[in-house]
């Protein structure tokens, strides 16, 4: 039988998010450049399918 999930609240989650975050910034497996321009291209080519 599987485990129970643990619930968490949206604070501890969120904690826990940025602290892994954190981790693979350190650890160089995550670049907020690369993932701030990927972001800014998703967002771009969003607006223009919703346009055409």
């Amino acid at each position: 039988m599987p485990k129970k999930k643990r619930k968490e609240s949206a604070s501890e989650q969120a904690a826990r998010f940025r602290a892994e975050v954190e981790r693979m910034i350190a650890a160089g497996e995550l670049s907020p450049t690369e993932a701030d321009e990927a972001l800014d291209m998703l967002v771009a080519k969003s607006l223009k399918a919703q346009e055409d």
